[in-house]
């Protein structure tokens, strides 16, 4: 794959969805013209529903040419830039993180609607790790039965492993991650309860609720160090991460409110540097995680 390729299927699909556009609009225009001698009012609405009818057709007519620009831009620049970075790398653009695998944490509320995409999973300077794009919406129906969907998390879930399991379960949950972050009891698989704790930083007590089945233990992990570097890292993220300690696993939400590794709209040539500084941005985010918190020192395991 080369950089020309990605033009060659953008400008394809970029002039297909012109021409479809352009047939919907059209046609609307002469519905609307055809009903408008009857009311102005019905012609309006007919014209606005034909609109909204063809961009569902447009969608439709043009799914093989958008799925071809689209993996042609994440073959060219998110799978190689991955590549680079990443060791043991899989990347499946069309995969996600598995709803499962959130709810057995009990950690994490995957509500009524769960989609996921962009799965890549690797090593990073000795720390294995999975991560995806993951969108979460809770379903409203109001007393009139109006019916509504509210995104509750939008964002990356990242899983890093280590190679000891922790005796315990801990959850740091920043205060301004959202309603996705669940509240937990007592754990299915041990039994054990978890228990609300505040530590001695007054500052890190503001940024994060703190729930351990174990304080002793607890404490020891976040010793004044880490303590420090995770608020450091929640504080690059406006405080909007939750942390989950659990088994031999961190799990780490980051609930930005975005859909990273995305290719940009057909309608203009990309720009190729900024492109990819773009996307190296975007890894980055994975990146930090290991590097300001020192994951592949093994800090939190000794």
């Amino acid at each position: 794959m080369e950089f020309k390729d990605v033009e060659k299927a953008r400008i394809t699909y970029h002039d297909k969805l012109v021409h479809a556009w352009t047939i919907v609009a059209i046609i609307s225009l002469i519905i609307g013209g055809l009903t408008f001698a009857f009311a102005s009012f019905i012609a309006i609405f007919i014209a606005l529903f034909a609109f909204a009818f063809g961009a569902i057709i447009i969608a439709f007519v043009t799914r093989k040419e958008a799925e071809a620009y689209n993996t042609a831009y994440k073959d060219y620049f998110i799978r190689r830039n991955l590549a680079s970075v990443f060791t043991n790398l899989v990347y499946q653009h069309n995969v996600g993180l598995n709803r499962n695998l959130l709810r057995a944490s009990e950690m994490v509320h995957t509500g009524d609607v769960y989609t996921s995409n962009d799965l890549a999973q690797g090593t990073y300077k000795g720390v294995n790790f999975v991560q995806a794009d993951v969108h979460i919406q809770e379903e409203y129906t109001d007393s009139d039965g109006n019916t509504q969907y509210v995104t509750i998390f939008k964002g990356k879930y990242m899983v890093f492993e280590f190679p000891k399991k922790f005796s315990f379960k801990l959850q740091l949950i920043g205060k301004k991650f959202g309603r996705s972050a669940r509240v937990p009891g007592k754990d299915k698989t041990t039994g054990r309860k978890m228990s609300k704790l505040s530590t001695e930083s007054v500052e890190f007590n503001k940024i994060f609720k703190i729930y351990a089945q174990d304080g002793f233990e607890a404490f020891y992990l976040l010793d004044p160090a880490i303590m420090e570097k995770i608020q450091k890292i929640s504080e690059i993220h406006k405080n909007r991460v939750m942390f989950g300690f659990l088994n031999n696993t961190l799990l780490i939400g980051l609930n930005d409110g975005k859909d990273s590794f995305e290719a940009p709209k057909s309608s203009k040539p990309i720009d190729e540097k900024a492109e990819i500084e773009k996307v190296s941005n975007e890894i980055r985010v994975i990146t930090d995680f290991v590097d300001t918190l020192s994951l592949d020192r093994k800090l939190f395991i000794n």
